[in-house]
C-alpha cells in the first residue's frame, strides 16, 4: 500500500527569498532499491522507482506537487536505466539484459499513465551509450568492432540494422536528443584518437589527440553537419554539455585536461553549425576564495577527483553552470578470526603447512563507505565565453550515491545539498543562505539510509528547484514462531522471527 502525505513548510522570516514551497512524501512497500527523479520543466516531474524484485512504481506529479497518477509495472531489471527519452506524449525508458543481449522498452504515456512494453534482441557486439525512441523504432548510439555507431531497430518489421556514425577514434555519446519539429538528432561525441610508440607492433599504445564533435543526423542516423571542438595549445575537450541559445546558437561546455597535468573547463560557441570561440579555464581559477585554496588542495582536487556538473542555465544573456568535486571513499576493515583444536580452514602455507597451530587469523579488506564530496563552485560567462564571477561552494561530506548536489537557477540562486540538508542562497546578493532539513536528528555513515535527508537537487523550471531525499524504515508486521516438534522444545538453531515490511519514503520538496 502507498500513501502520499503533504507537509507544507511556511517561512516567515523577513528578508529571506529563497524557500521550501512545498514537500511530498511518497511511500514504497517491498524491497526497494533505486529511485529516478525526472524533471519535465513545467509539465512537472516523474518519479520511476523499483519497489520490489519485479516490479517497479512511476509516478506523475504535477509543478505543484500534486499527483497525477500513478502505474505500477512488471520490471525483472536489477539496474535502473542509463538513459531515457521524452517527447510531447510519452516517456520511454530501456533495460537491457545479458549485458545487451536482450532490451526491454517501457513507453509510459505522459497523460494517464499507460504504458507499453516491447523487446527486441541484439546478439552481434555492441556497447550501447544512449537512445532515442521514435514511435515505431528505435535508433541506439554506441560502439562496436568498427567504431562509433548506431543500431536501428523497427518494432513494426521485427528487424535491425547497423549505421556508421562516421567519427574516426574511440567515442563516448555526451549528448543524444531528438528534436521533434526539426526532425533531426542533435549529438555531442568525446573522441578520443590513439597511437603506438612501436606502430608496427602495436605496442605503448597512448592518446594523441583527444576533442568534442557537435553533430546532426537524421532519424535513419545518416550524417547531416559534423562540426569538431578541437585540442587548442595542449588542451582537449573530454566531455560536453549542450545550451541552446538560439535555434542558430549553442554553447557547448564541459571538461578539459592539458598536457601538462591542468584540468579544467571550457566553454565553446557554435555559429551556424561551426565554431567560434572556445576558450579554457583552469580549475584553480574557479575556485577562488576565501579562505584561499592552497597549493596542495589544488593539487589534490585536479589528481584525484572527478567533476559532477551541474545543469547549465542561460538567462539575461549570462550562461551560469558549475559542479561538484567527487571521489570514492574506502575505509580498511580488519578482522579476526580464532581457529579451534588446531584446524586453520585456509592454511597460510598450502597443502604442506603444519596443522597443529592454534592461532587467530587476520584479515583485511577495503569497504566502500561512500562518495567524498569537497567542494564545488558556480561560474557565470557571458556569449563570448568571458569570465564574469565565480564562487566556491565547500561541502566536505560523504554521500552514499552519485547524486547531483549543485543546481543553479535563471536567477542565479544556488541550491547545495550538504550533509543530507538543503542550503539555497544568492551569491550575487552576499546573503546568509536559507537552510532546511528533513530531520534534525544528526546523520553519518552507519544510520544515513534511516534518517531522513536530502540527497540531490536540480534547476526544475525558471527559478523553481525539485530536491529529493528519502529514508528506509523497518516495520515489524506479526511475530513467527518457528515449528515445533514437541511442545515447550524447541528445536537447536529455531527462534521467534519477526516478520517485518521495508518502506522506503521519498521526499520531494520545491524550492525557490
Amino acid at each position: 500500500m502507498r500513501k502520499a502525505f503533504i507537509v507544507i513548510f511556511l517561512i516567515g522570516y523577513f528578508n529571506v527569498s529563497a524557500q521550501v514551497l512545498k514537500t511530498v512524501e511518497f511511500e514504497l512497500n517491498g524491497r526497494p532499491t533505486w529511485q529516478q527523479i525526472i524533471p519535465l520543466g513545467q509539465d512537472g516531474l516523474v518519479v520511476f522507482a523499483k519497489k520490489d524484485i519485479t516490479k517497479a512504481v512511476i509516478a506523475r506529479f504535477d509543478t505543484d506537487l500534486n499527483k497525477v497518477w500513478e502505474s505500477e509495472i512488471f520490471l525483472d531489471a536489477e539496474k535502473k536505466p542509463s538513459s531515457y527519452t521524452v517527447d510531447k506524449d510519452n516517456i520511454t525508458f530501456m533495460f537491457s539484459e545479458n549485458q545487451g543481449m536482450y532490451y526491454q522498452v517501457f513507453s509510459i504515456a505522459l497523460k494517464d499513465g499507460k504504458f507499453d512494453n516491447r523487446g527486441f534482441e541484439l546478439r552481434e557486439f555492441f556497447q550501447d551509450q544512449d537512445y532515442v525512441f521514435l514511435k515505431n523504432s528505435i535508433l541506439m548510439a554506441g560502439v562496436n568492432e568498427k567504431g562509433a555507431a548506431f543500431y536501428k531497430y523497427d518494432f513494426d518489421e521485427g528487424a535491425g540494422e547497423f549505421v556508421s556514425a562516421e567519427l574516426a577514434g574511440k567515442a563516448q555519446v555526451q549528448f543524444f536528443n531528438y528534436d521533434t519539429q526539426k526532425n533531426i538528432i542533435e549529438s555531442l561525441w568525446a573522441i578520443k584518437e590513439s597511437a603506438y610508440t612501436n606502430e608496427k607492433k602495436k605496442k605503448g599504445e597512448f592518446i594523441r589527440d583527444a576533442y568534442v564533435v557537435y553533430a546532426r543526423y537524421d532519424t535513419t542516423g545518416k550524417l547531416i553537419i559534423k562540426n569538431t571542438i578541437p585540442s587548442n595549445a595542449g588542451n582537449f575537450p573530454l566531455t560536453a554539455q549542450l545550451t541552446e541559445i538560439t535555434p542558430n546558437v549553442k554553447i557547448i561546455s564541459g571538461t578539459y585536461q592539458s598536457n601538462s597535468g591542468a584540468k579544467g573547463i571550457y566553454i565553446s560557441k557554435i555559429e551556424d553549425g561551426k565554431t567560434t570561440i572556445t576558450k579554457f579555464f583552469d580549475y584553480r581559477q574557479l575556485l577562488k576564495g576565501i579562505p584561499a585554496i592552497d597549493d596542495a588542495t589544488a593539487k589534490k582536487i585536479t589528481d584525484n577527483f572527478v567533476l559532477l556538473p551541474a545543469k547549465p542555465v542561460f538567462s539575461h544573456n549570462t550562461l551560469t553552470l558549475g559542479g561538484t568535486f567527487f571521489q570514492p571513499n574506502f575505509q580498511t576493515v580488519t578482522t579476526s578470526t580464532p581457529y579451534y583444536n588446531g584446524y586453520d580452514p585456509y592454511p597460510s602455507y598450502g597443502r604442506y603447512s603444519s596443522s597443529n597451530y592454534n592461532y587467530p587469523r587476520t584479515q583485511s579488506k577495503q569497504v566502500f563507505k561512500g562518495y567524498n564530496f569537497l567542494n564545488g563552485f558556480v561560474a557565470s560567462f557571458d556569449l563570448d565565453g568571458n569570465l564574469i564571477s565565480q564562487s566556491r561552494v565547500e561541502m566536505n561530506q560523504i554521500s552514499p550515491q552519485i547524486e547531483e548536489a549543485l543546481a543553479v537557477s535563471a536567477d542565479k540562486s544556488t541550491a547545495v545539498i550538504v550533509k543530507g540538508a538543503l542550503s539555497v542562497s544568492n551569491l550575487s546578493e552576499f546573503a546568509r543562505p536559507s537552510t532546511y532539513k528533513l530531520s534534525q536528528e544528526p546523520i553519518d555513515i552507519k544510520n544515513v539510509q534511516f534518517v531522513p535527508s536530502y540527497h540531490g537537487v536540480r534547476n526544475w523550471y525558471e527559478n523553481y528547484f525539485i530536491a529529493d531525499g528519502s529514508r528506509i524504515k523497518f516495520e515489524a508486521i506479526k511475530d513467527l514462531d518457528a515449528p515445533k516438534e514437541k511442545p515447550n522444545k524447541r528445536k537447536k538453531g529455531q527462534q521467534s522471527l519477526p516478520q517485518t515490511n521495508i518502506k522506503k519514503i521519498i521526499y520531494l520538496s520545491k524550492v525557490q
